[in-house]
């Protein structure tokens, strides 16, 4: 290891928080080639400190056996949000690398039930550190456009999630502010083990189009969009019994229908047909 490298790493473990939002910034090959030199442990001991999306993105630059070395040594919750990045194939190829005891315990704990709001969720949502620069978050929503939603959820390095801002705060906020100060931190979220009518009865839906999805800890599952509920409604609508559901509806039907929000409307129509429904809210789940 020559001096750069020793002193790269110095840095890394006594400032671990400043070198993951430094890390988080690189592309991934170059932050993977940049923590290579180090032992596996000592990797796991700084992605920590990493988002779950750039901590994946960079294990995928090494080995299978080397990212599953890796993983195994982070802590439950961090593996947990790190699979929860990847396909189905790639995530059952990791488990079967690391210890076994391990490996058991990581695949009971990201398997959701089914027709619950966390095996509905899209983890793949950007998400951001609350410690940044407007400017530093702006740079990273251009950069991964294509995770970017109406609603940046802000999550900490533990995972938990802290806050949420709407974009256009974002586009519109002072470049060098961070984002905890203009971040919104009495977030309505869904448990993860929420059931179709308790998402449904959900009173957050008459002002957000997308609501964050949080474990029993309160660990960022990821956001469940208005749409996906509405299209995974009229794909089950049969498993339902329309009548026990029409009168919990009609209840939150009268409770909506002074602010003239329709969204509970179409969840009905979707819940008792199969046909979609006529009027659907806008969506903004694009800025």
């Amino acid at each position: 290891m020559n001096l750069t490298q020793q002193l790269r790493q110095t840095f890394i473990q006594e400032h671990p928080l400043e070198a993951a939002r430094y890390v988080e910034e690189l592309p991934a090959q170059a932050a993977g080639e940049m923590l290579h030199t180090m032992e596996p442990q000592h990797i796991a001991t700084f992605l920590e400190f990493c988002l779950p999306g750039p901590t994946a993105e960079i294990l995928k630059q090494y080995p299978l056996a080397t990212s599953a070395a890796i993983l195994s040594r982070l802590s439950s919750r961090s593996a947990r949000a790190v699979l929860r990045q990847y396909d189905s194939p790639t995530q059952a190829a990791l488990l079967d690398q690391v210890d076994p005891a391990i490996g058991a315990h990581l695949r009971r704990s990201i398997n959701l039930p089914d027709h619950t709001a966390g095996s509905l969720a899209d983890p793949h949502v950007l998400t951001l550190p609350p410690d940044i620069t407007v400017a530093q978050a702006l740079q990273r929503v251009s950069h991964t456009i294509g995770q970017a939603i109406y609603y940046l959820y802000i999550i900490d390095h533990r995972t938990i999630l802290r806050g949420v801002i709407l974009m256009k705060e974002l586009l519109g906020a002072e470049p060098t502010i961070t984002v905890s100060s203009i971040m919104q931190q009495n977030v309505k979220a869904i448990p993860a083990s929420a059931n179709a009518l308790d998402i449904v009865a959900h009173p957050a839906w008459a002002q957000y189009d997308s609501l964050p999805v949080i474990d029993q800890d309160h660990t960022f599952i990821g956001a469940l969009r208005h749409r996906t509920l509405r299209e995974f409604l009229q794909s089950r609508s049969s498993e339902y019994q329309p009548a026990f559901l029409s009168d919990a509806l009609l209840q939150l039907w009268e409770a909506y229908s002074l602010s003239g929000i329709g969204l509970m409307t179409a969840l009905g129509d979707a819940l008792t047909t199969s046909t979609p429904p006529g009027s659907p809210r806008k969506e903004q789940d694009t800025p």
